[in-house]
């Protein structure tokens, strides 16, 4: 999600009774001018601004406007359009509306597109609006200092153009109208028709999950081949089967298995480990219970109790009470994980009442194959609070190393240990989790496992 009130645009109105610029930074940072940023569409204004422009009266009418290329989407045709309303009758007046395309330039440099307002068309949210043009964002405007310049301003400069309510511009792709070429390749029968779908089948297993379901819309061949066990199976865990009777469910079709085990993670091992399939790839995926882990002082209450809690996938999590040696580690066989595959490695927690003298203080974690030497880095629980600018910068070159946590759609939070690469499944992985260079006692830790999980593609 783009925050509204970083985008910016120079929106500006010349006239003798508008002579304040509308949009300047001050207007952007105070709120009064937002931007949206929404699928398949951008508008400068959203319905829900609170202030949009009138035009009272002016001689000339000129809007300028200027956007960052990047907020688009690359190689795509795009229509741009005016979206307003009139508060009055506004009078016949031809304008010249357009789109020009600049790089590291200015206005002067662009090439405008001449059109007179002929087509308007009524929005289903009651606002009217004219297309001014299009242009071609060819993925090239990458850096920040590229632009896209428009401007809408009259022709004659002889009359009142009074009530014009602007609501904002608005950029969208232009739908394309397939010509008879498209319709007739729409139509033409893919050379694989002709092949068994078993045989199709048999050939979409060897792919992954994410390639068989682009392969469904090739064709209905294809559509029919996916659906087939053959292709769904291949990509299930070889144990499946004794998995399935943690669901309360009969499932039809080995697919509809395959995408319970990535959205409904299960419990084995006498529940001490959670166990899914990443969706795209069908990779293993495991959670360690602590339960599962060597906590210093685990075993004593005065320090650390187990817990029960809805959101939780285990019976029992580990929350810390009060230590001055923290101090978590332990690791698992690899067996348990897909080969061939580089994992990051994730603690999953919740803060109590800030963590005291844990949260803001650097934690040293370190991840790694028995027998080599692990990756060591540090990370935070909280992060430290920022005071005053001068101070702010030097925390942020000090702690510029530090992994900050991160938010996740289940509610936890999480930072990651590490990384490391399991080739044939045949090695020990280990983690450690420590915080034993000051005397402070530490408190408000709730840890709910340590989770292996395919390492995202940089």
């Amino acid at each position: 999600m783009i925050d509204r009130n970083v985008l910016f645009f120079a929106f500006c109105f010349f006239g003798p009774l508008v002579s304040t610029t509308f949009g300047s930074a001050s207007a952007v940072t105070s709120g009064s001018v937002r931007e949206k940023f929404l699928p398949q569409k951008y508008s400068i204004f959203s319905s829900k601004t609170k202030q949009v422009p009138q035009l009272v009266t002016g001689i000339p009418f000129k809007i300028y406007g200027v956007l960052k290329p990047k907020l688009l989407s690359p190689d795509t045709q795009y229509s741009a359009y005016v979206v307003y309303k009139a508060k009055d009758q506004i009078q016949d007046v031809q304008k010249s509306f357009g789109v020009g395309v600049i790089v590291h330039e200015t206005p002067e440099g662009a090439k405008w597109e001449r059109l007179e307002l002929t087509k308007l068309e009524k929005r289903e949210d009651g606002w009217v609006e004219a297309k001014f043009g299009e242009l071609l964002n060819d993925g090239g405007f990458m850096d920040d200092r590229d632009e896209i310049w428009f401007r809408i301003s009259e022709i004659k400069y002889s009359y009142w153009t009074p009530g014009f309510i602007i609501q904002g511009i608005e950029f969208r792709p232009v739908k394309k109208i397939p010509d008879a070429g498209d319709l007739m390749h729409a139509t033409m029968p893919s050379p694989f028709d002709s092949l068994p779908v078993d045989c199709i089948s048999t050939i979409i297993s060897f792919t992954s999950p994410r390639d068989a379901c682009v392969a469904a819309s090739i064709s209905k061949t294809f559509e029919s081949a996916v659906k087939s066990d053959t292709v769904w199976e291949k990509f299930l865990p070889s144990e499946y089967s004794s998995l399935i009777p943690q669901y309360s469910r009969v499932f039809t079709s080995k697919k509809e298995l395959y995408f319970a085990l990535c959205d409904d993670p299960v419990l084995i091992e006498e529940g001490k480990k959670s166990f899914w399939l990443e969706k795209a790839s069908g990779k293993r995926c495991i959670m360690l219970s602590l339960k599962e882990s060597s906590i210093t002082w685990g075993t004593s209450p005065q320090y650390w109790r187990w817990i029960s809690i809805p959101e939780s996938r285990f019976e029992k999590i580990a929350e810390l009470l009060n230590v001055c040696w923290f101090d978590i580690g332990d690791g698992m066989h690899t067996r348990y994980l897909s080969p061939r595959t580089h994992y990051s490695v994730y603690i999953v927690f919740k803060t109590k009442n800030g963590c005291p003298n844990l949260g803001d203080s650097p934690v040293d974690v370190g991840v790694g194959l028995v027998g080599q030497e692990p990756s060591q880095k540090l990370i935070y629980f909280i992060g430290p609070p920022g005071r005053g600018r001068g101070r702010r910068r030097r925390r942020e070159t000090e702690t510029r190393d530090v992994t900050r946590p991160e938010a996740r759609e289940d509610g936890w939070m999480e930072a990651e240990l590490g990384e490391f690469y399991n080739d044939s499944c045949c090695d020990d992985i280990s983690f450690s989790i420590i915080k034993t260079n000051t005397p402070h006692w530490k408190s408000g830790l709730i840890v709910q496992g340590i989770e292996f999980r395919p390492a995202k593609i940089r």
